[in-house]
């Protein structure tokens, strides 16, 4: 039964020391979360509401991509669920230093299918697709209601 609580301490203590020695190796991070190494992508918003569209005009939204994470950002395809749904980085902005932000700008035109196809409610998809290891295609959710103008 001594050389139970003998093993137990020592793995305590020994796990104390480790654990210490990762923090002071720059491990984890000050408040106790595992630092990020590499690039890390942020979306702001990830979802958004375009509220109303009128069939024949354009909606159009910027969403904001930021570097959280230690090495350049590569955006390297931007693509969408539909052809009535453009992305595009401001300024071709496709590499982003750590701790910074680009603009991402999204345009929806219903009308682009020259049908009723895009009236209603709809749900479109961009995807950003990126060197981040961890998620490496993020996708941004559009919803509108789109309406026909009656003038």
């Amino acid at each position: 039964m001594k050389n139970i609580y003998i093993i137990l301490i020592s793995v305590i203590i020994l796990g104390g020391i480790a654990g210490y020695g990762y923090y002071q190796a720059g491990v984890w991070g000050q408040n106790g979360e595992p630092e990020i190494y590499g690039p890390k992508i942020s979306i702001e918003p990830a979802k958004f509401d375009l509220g109303t569209v009128i069939y024949g005009e354009v909606a159009k939204k910027n969403f904001l991509l930021t570097n959280i994470g230690t090495e350049n950002l590569e955006i390297l395809r931007l693509s969408t669920s539909c052809g009535c749904t453009k992305a595009a980085m401001a300024d071709d902005k496709m590499t982003i230093a750590p701790g910074e932000t680009a603009e991402l700008i999204v345009t929806f035109d219903p009308a682009v299918h020259k049908d009723d196809t895009d009236i209603g409610e709809i749900q479109r998809i961009v995807y950003v697709k990126s060197n981040d290891a961890q998620n490496p295609e993020m996708e941004i959710e559009l919803s509108a209601t789109v309406i026909k103008n009656n003038n």
